[in-house]
């Protein structure tokens, strides 16, 4: 063991546990828990969750058997039957729980509060057969965290190779996150992967259904010819093959979609008849409740050949997503806002890797939180009501000061004028996965049976298979 020691936390020692003679037991469900059940389960150990709820990771290891799970609040007589316990819940709750624990002779690592525990679990992981572990004896887990990390960067995966698609978009945002990498002592080099819908440029999305972009390069990431894959996080599906998972989301950029046309005029100042150029359901369904006298035309291709296309008045005015146009320096095009919900993860740039590689641990500790909140939110919402490339629907979640606010916009899914678009919007607190998703289910409650939502499921379009 490693041992990179604070002179503030109350840990002096650092201990190697025989695991075969003993079981831990993990109180809570969150994201905490789920780190370090797999820390646990990564060293041997046998592993007891007790926790109403738990996270979607949680509940498929105790459906595979890899944890056993007690779906209610902790009891003092749990910890007669174990002699170590991992304290994952609020902190509020967190006191009380060790307080019975103690009653039971029962050591306790609290999450919460390093001085509040008997113990605290080690940053640790496993190469080349030994296991390495990093400590900061209670007083800077976050620290402890990052050395951790940069110890993996040398050993685990110190040279990795990124999948990306070959659009200048596509790259620059792969680049975003292997500066993200290098900065954690990780050396990147990229390849490029053709995915379908970049080798088909004049077909509607929508024929394509979603992940279009997406799954060539999991193809290759599963095949082991790369280590990680970037992604546009809205291209991405909301469920994923065996064997990846997202493991990030860098800091979110704009979340707008924005008019372009060549006299700089906005939506609705547009003439009648005039072609906007988008090949999104959700964008025309909104162009179309905005301005119906406009005709909406189908414009593929990376962000520099639309705007030629405009250019050479193919069309007179294009919808383009302002993070891209940010990310490829086309941030001086004049552009008019659009007041548009947008759609699930727009803005935001995911990361996707082999789970259980050593890079997967790297990735997760480079997340941005607050957009993975909103994300997790948004895409949870999606999952419910199908897929957001062929589904008119607006999806956007902002996080801030623990709250997150999620807002929905349903249009029907075709011309009929009998049904009217609607917007819903439901606030709550979040502060994990688990609750970021229970705040998309309650807003699906909350929308189940309009008529726009009804009119998409009745077309059969808006339901992914196995949702």
């Amino acid at each position: 063991m490693m041992d990179v020691m604070s002179k503030e936390g109350p840990y002096r020692l650092i201990v190697s546990l025989n695991l075969d003679r003993h079981a831990v037991l993990v109180i809570g469900g969150g994201a905490v828990a789920e780190r370090k059940v797999r820390t646990l389960l990564r060293s041997g150990a046998g592993v007891r969750l007790v926790s109403p709820t738990s996270t979607e990771a949680l509940a498929e290891m105790a459906a595979r058997g890899e944890i056993i799970w007690d779906m209610r609040d902790a009891e003092q007589m749990d910890f007669k039957r174990e002699n170590f316990a991992i304290i994952a819940t609020a902190p509020d709750e967190a006191g009380g729980i060790a307080a019975m624990a103690r009653e039971e002779r029962c050591v306790v690592d609290v999450c919460s509060d390093g001085g509040e525990g008997d113990f605290a679990l080690c940053a640790q992981f496993g190469a080349d057969g030994s296991f390495v572990g990093v400590s900061s004896g209670g007083g800077d887990p976050a620290g402890a965290a990052a050395m951790k990390r940069k110890i993996m960067g040398f050993l685990g995966a110190s040279h990795v190779v990124a999948l990306t698609r070959n659009s200048p978009l596509a790259l620059a945002q792969t680049g975003l996150w292997a500066g993200e990498l290098e900065r954690v002592g990780v050396a990147v080099a990229s390849r490029s992967v053709s995915s379908h819908g970049d080798r088909d440029r004049t077909s509607e999305l929508s024929s394509f259904g979603f992940g279009a972009f997406v799954k060539a390069l999991e193809d290759e990431l599963l095949a082991c010819r790369g280590d990680f894959a970037v992604h546009s996080m809205k291209d991405m599906p909301t469920s994923l093959p065996d064997g990846v998972v997202i493991a990030g989301t860098l800091e979110r950029g704009p979340v707008h979609d924005v008019l372009i046309t060549r006299d700089g005029c906005d939506l609705s100042s547009m003439p009648r008849g005039a072609k906007v150029g988008t090949s999104s359901v959700r964008r025309r369904a909104q162009v179309r409740a905005a301005r119906p006298d406009l005709e909406c035309v189908t414009c593929r291709g990376n962000v520099g050949t639309r705007l030629e296309k405009l250019k050479k008045g193919e069309m007179d005015a294009l919808i383009l997503a302002e993070a891209g146009l940010e990310r490829l320096g086309f941030g001086g095009v004049p552009r008019a806002p659009l007041p548009f919900i947008t759609t699930a993860g727009q803005g935001a740039v995911a990361v996707e890797t082999r789970t259980g590689s050593p890079l997967e641990g790297i990735l997760r500790s480079l997340n941005h939180l607050p957009t993975w909140y909103e994300v997790t939110a948004e895409r949870a919402f999606l999952a419910r009501i199908g897929f957001g490339c062929v589904c008119p629907i607006g999806v956007n979640a902002k996080y801030g000061d623990g709250e997150l606010e999620l807002t929905v916009d349903l249009y029907p899914p075709d011309k009929d004028p009998s049904i009217s678009p609607e917007m819903e919007s439901l606030r709550g607190r979040v502060d994990s996965d688990e609750s970021a998703r229970a705040l998309a289910d309650r807003l699906w409650e909350m929308v189940r049976d309009r008529p726009a939502t009804r009119a998409m499921t009745d077309m059969g379009i808006a339901r992914e298979p196995g949702l």
